[in-house]
């Protein structure tokens, strides 16, 4: 096991004349003894034949797929590497619009033609439904120059996609489909939670081990079935991840496949403690914890139960019962927007931790009035597009005033933070609709992004 032979060679007494410079000293209490680089003994990452090997072959294993590569950039890394691998540069690309910046900037870096997608939203929630797949196969159809089909499922509130069937879809329009699983690397580990994307056929799927497994954040992996497309998934991750990677989080990777080995009581104990939460969050009268609320929409194929959406009706923001939940019962919660909450759980939460959860949840609950808050839910639009991103980015600009933007072509992502999806996209055009919006969910609280300076401003073309 990959960190037992680090701590072995930490007492080894070997003194080390090579990077890193911190000399594996652990007298600042991080974990210097066993941060190393690509000495003897211990493999290389990018032409794995030891130890980091039989690491991605446990890592497939366990997570049913022919390949795993280890990665230590984040999921970011793998959707780069995976973008460029299955589409050829100039190609044309359909993109469902909430997919991860890093998909969009990879879009960037590859030249590509991106046709986007927009999913529905689930009414009155302000949140994405799964991507229909009646709308990818008429994309497809319309299109038959497209090469890849991307998306994000599960998305951050937990909707999943129907891939099986998008799968099917995109193959037979001779189009390859890569998932972005980041938010589902537990799921292939207990029946409670959706089948993964790769089991469901997608050819490449990136899911990031930190998130909702105990490993260190930047770890993650990326999966793939065929032959073919893991040589070039092993390629561009030679482009796009360090050549230094972090024995610390190769060692995390490890330790967590390990316990994946023998976490069926866990998971089975994770589920129950879920199953129990959902239950007594029944007897709250102004806020909702179920995801029955958001599996019963038609337009959503399936929801992992592990992330907490905690809807506020009408009794507050997402961002008030953040902020109250912070300030009065020190819970942090992952995010909010609009009128939801989202607490992310992982297979490490205790009963106490759910307890505390729920008990604020009750006292919160109790206080709250009947609904007047007005809702600030997101409404996502297509703007027109007049140039590539590709395009765009290179293309010469000037920097304004959003406000006097109306019309002018951006040369900026501009994104609301969370979750960060781009409701512009460089290429777009910035249309009153989006400009309202904007204002509206800046009034409200939310964090509006760009690229080039500090909103207000925005970069268009000139």
């Amino acid at each position: 096991m990959l960190s037992e032979k680090l701590k072995d060679y930490a007492n080894s007494g070997v003194y080390p004349f090579h990077m890193p410079g911190h000399k594996r000293t652990a007298e600042s209490g991080l974990p210097y003894d066993i941060d190393i680089t690509e000495i003897d003994g211990f493999d290389n990452l990018h032409e794995p034949q030891g130890c980091l090997a039989q690491l991605q072959e446990n890592a497939a294993e366990l997570f049913c797929s022919r390949y795993a590569f280890a990665l230590v950039n984040g999921s970011t890394v793998g959707i780069l590497a995976a973008v460029r691998a299955m589409a050829k540069e100039g190609g044309r690309v359909l993109i469902a619009r909430n997919c991860h910046m890093a998909v969009y900037h990879a879009v960037e870096l590859c030249r590509l033609d991106a046709e986007y997608l927009l999913p529905e939203t689930v009414d009155g929630l302000g949140i994405f439904a799964s991507v229909s797949p009646e709308a990818i196969e008429q994309r497809l159809k319309a299109n038959p120059e497209i090469s890849l089909v991307v998306i994000t499922s599960p998305t951050y509130e937990g909707v999943v996609s129907d891939v099986k069937r998008i799968s099917e879809i995109c193959h037979r329009y001779g189009a390859k489909l890569f998932v972005d699983e980041a938010h589902g690397a537990h799921f292939p580990f207990s029946d409670r939670f959706p089948q993964s994307a790769i089991q469901c056929g997608a050819d490449a799927a990136v899911v990031s081990l930190h998130k909702t497994l105990p490993a260190m954040t930047q770890t993650a992996l990326l999966l793939a079935n065929s032959n073919d497309l893991a040589g070039e998934l092993k390629r561009q991750l030679s482009v796009f991840e360090t050549s230094s990677p972090s024995y610390v989080l190769l060692a995390s990777i490890d330790r967590c496949l390990d316990f994946l080995r023998h976490s069926r009581d866990t998971f089975d104990a994770y589920t129950k403690r879920l199953t129990k939460l959902y239950e007594a969050a029944g007897s709250l009268r102004h806020l909702t914890v179920s995801y029955d609320r958001l599996a019963a929409c038609e337009n959503v194929f399936d929801v992992d139960i592990g992330k907490l959406c905690i809807f506020c009706n009408g009794s507050m923001s997402g961002k008030a019962l953040m902020e109250i939940l912070r300030s009065d019962y020190q819970i942090e919660l992952e995010m909010a927007l609009g009128d939801y909450a989202l607490a992310m759980t992982s297979v490490c939460d205790t009963d106490e931790g759910f307890d505390r959860l729920l008990n604020a949840l009750k006292e919160i609950d109790n206080r709250c009035d009947d609904a007047d808050h007005s809702s600030n839910n997101i409404p996502y639009s297509l703007p027109q597009r007049r140039f590539t991103i590709g395009e765009a980015v290179n293309a010469d600009g000037e920097m304004i005033d959003i406000s006097n933007a109306e019309g002018k072509t951006s040369r900026d992502y501009v994104r609301v933070y969370p979750p960060g999806i781009p409701m512009i996209v460089p290429g777009e055009v910035i249309d009153r609709d989006v400009l309202s919006q904007l204002r509206a969910l800046e009034a409200s609280g939310n964090e509006i992004l760009t690229d080039s300076s500090a909103f207000p401003l925005i970069s268009i073309i000139g």
